[in-house]
């Protein structure tokens, strides 16, 4: 098929659209390899093209500047197809988790008014309730539509829409404009963005990290690695790494801390990491820097501020503070350490981080309501457009004028990396008839953190954590669900009559919730074997065949010990997904059994 396309964009490297800097690149280098997927690869010259055909079939259907265009399709090639698509017709592109419930999905959807859904194969069959129109990234496209041209986004125009926890029971979504994200990547403050690196993108799209995974490499010249569709265990992200020859990726803390613990950046291949979305341990990047010739930085922002609103490469000297500063903030972006009269606090004295300059969003996608409460007009007159962003997060200014991030005013906290608002969990626990009242709180353990929900049930049997947990998952993204479910009489509440959460943080006197499953014991050796390796490991005084290790209370970093017992007691090498595929003793133990695992 032939099909008569508009020049590729020559605003070069001033462009601040993002699809416009990719477009710089197709100029000048379309035969190089931009993406690696598996055994796929496609040039700059053939990503650019599939995505052109994409957007004249969108601009077809309506899409303009600020359209917002769903995404739902896994970690592949049509996806940056999709994103590219959605950019080049002018809109924004919506990202929808893959393994998010449908529920969530649809209200998603419906809140961003959403008509359109650009898909892949492999989800295109899972949204036919969908009453808008779905378009495969990949096509077939007619023809006709290939001429089709429309009026361009420009940097004020909206580049994404990203949905985050609320704390109104449901998520929000963020507005962020090209002029926010592209700054990310054109910044010299991370290390060398170039031709010459090699991106690893591992995040899922709605989390705002992948804005600088996808684009530090597709608006550079350099090369991206598409982590395959599963759960980023630090072992997988390092075979990407070590495979692929991958020089820059993204980390979270706590896959950052097992990968140090695990010797895993050693001779690694790795000479940039950027490590983000939770406070960072000293400990942890002091052993990583004395290890290895890495050069490490802490990436700092909410997604209301353009993915990072600070950063600064790691020197020694970061070390005498815990936690590590993340540094001064980007060029084109203000900080102010305020008090609650939204005045400066001194030197060294806490207060909340409030943020101004190119970095902000837009809004809060149709949320005019919480826009007004979080974008406040600049006391300063000193942001470029007029409004400061509350960020709730608690700061202080260092020596050298070096922020330091330490934790939260509110009840947002960061699990995984991911923002959660604690009364958005409680929200949908509170739905369930028989729970009367419910307190959810961060912990650590195993060396991450995770969630714990304190219960004081309804009249009548109290709810099992499988019942839980399975209602929950019909709403809330996996990382979102409490690992513990705890019941209490009643919640222990502050002087001030407040529910004291630090109190239900520390531990106190709660029976856990049964777990609601017929008890079926171990009935062969290799089964007696792991109910041994889970009970020590999770604490729990019974283990069934049929109870979820999930259940149970196991986490992702927990994993990491039942299969290094597992090993070191059967000789069995069990992959890092073997426990998500095979929650339960009894399928775990037939799987190996099958020799599946």
């Amino acid at each position: 098929m032939t099909e008569q396309r508009r020049p590729i964009p020559r605003q070069g490297m001033a462009s601040q659209c993002l699809h416009e800097q990719f477009g710089a690149q197709v100029r000048d280098r379309g035969d190089a390899i931009a993406v690696v997927h598996a055994e796929q690869s496609v040039s700059y010259r053939e990503l650019y093209d599939r995505a052109l055909t994409l957007a004249a079939r969108l601009r077809a259907e309506g899409v303009g500047p600020d359209t917002v265009v769903g995404l739902y399709a896994e970690r592949s090639i049509e996806m940056l197809v999709g994103m590219l698509g959605i950019l080049e017709a002018g809109g924004a592109y919506l990202p929808l988790r893959v393994d998010d419930p449908v529920e969530r999905i649809a209200f998603i959807l419906r809140d961003s008014g959403a008509g359109i859904v650009v898909t892949s194969a492999a989800t295109d069959g899972r949204l036919e309730d969908f009453e808008g129109v779905r378009i495969r990234a990949n096509g077939p496209h007619p023809e006709a539509v290939a001429t089709s041209t429309g009026p361009r986004a420009g940097e004020e125009n909206l580049a994404y829409v990203i949905y985050t926890s609320g704390t109104t029971g449901a998520p929000k979504g963020v507005a962020v404009p090209h002029r926010a994200a592209a700054r990310i990547v054109r910044s010299g403050v991370y290390g060398d963005f170039d031709e010459h690196q090699t991106f690893l993108q591992a995040c899922p799209l709605s989390f705002d990290a992948s804005v600088f995974e996808i684009w530090g490499a597709l608006a550079n010249g350099g090369r991206l690695v598409l982590l395959p569709q599963q759960r980023s265990s630090a072992e997988a992200v390092m075979d990407a790494v070590r495979s692929h020859g991958v020089t820059t990726c993204w980390l979270t803390p706590t896959l950052f801390n097992q990968m140090v613990d695990d010797g895993l950046l050693k001779d690694s291949g790795l000479r940039q990491v950027v490590v983000g979305g939770e406070v960072l341990s000293t400990p942890h990047l002091a052993a990583a820097m004395k290890s290895t010739d890495i050069r490490f930085s802490n990436g700092y922002g909410p997604t209301e501020a353009g993915v990072f609103t600070c950063c600064k490469i790691f020197e020694e000297s970061d070390l005498a503070f815990s936690p590590p500063p993340v540094g001064p903030p980007l060029p084109g972006t203000k900080v102010w350490i305020l008090d609650e009269q939204l005045q400066p606090v001194a030197d060294g004295e806490l207060g909340e981080l409030y943020i101004g300059g190119d970095a902000l969003a837009r809004e809060y996608h149709r949320r005019p309501d919480l826009t007004e409460k979080a974008f406040l007009p600049d006391p300063f007159g000193e942001s470029s457009d007029g409004r400061i962003y509350r960020s709730g997060d608690l700061a202080r200014m260092l020596p050298g004028g070096l922020l330091q991030v330490v934790g939260r005013v509110d009840s947002q906290v960061k699990i995984r990396g991911n923002r959660v608002e604690l009364t958005e969990v409680e929200s949908v626990l509170l739905d369930e008839p028989t729970v009367r009242q419910v307190t959810v709180v961060d912990r650590e353990k195993d060396g991450e953190r995770v969630l714990a929900a304190y219960i004081v049930p309804s009249d009548g049997p109290p709810p099992t954590v499988t019942e839980l947990r399975g209602r929950l998952a019909t709403r809330l993204p996996d990382y979102m669900i409490p690992s513990e479910f705890y019941r209490l009489e009643r919640l222990p509440l502050t002087r001030h009559g407040k529910t004291d959460r630090t109190a239900l943080r520390d531990g106190v006197d709660a029976t856990r919730l049964e777990l609601g499953v017929a008890y079926r014991p171990a009935a062969t050796e290799l089964e007696e074997l792991i109910v041994r390796i889970w009970s020590d490991i999770l604490g729990a005084a019974r283990v069934g065949m049929d109870d979820s290790y999930f259940d149970l209370g196991g986490t992702s970093l927990s994993i990491k010990q039942a299969q290094l017992r597992i090993q070191q007691e059967t000789g069995i090498t069990l992959p890092a997904t073997a426990l998500y595929e095979y929650p339960t003793i009894r399928q775990l133990a037939q799987a190996i059994a099958r020799s599946e695992v």
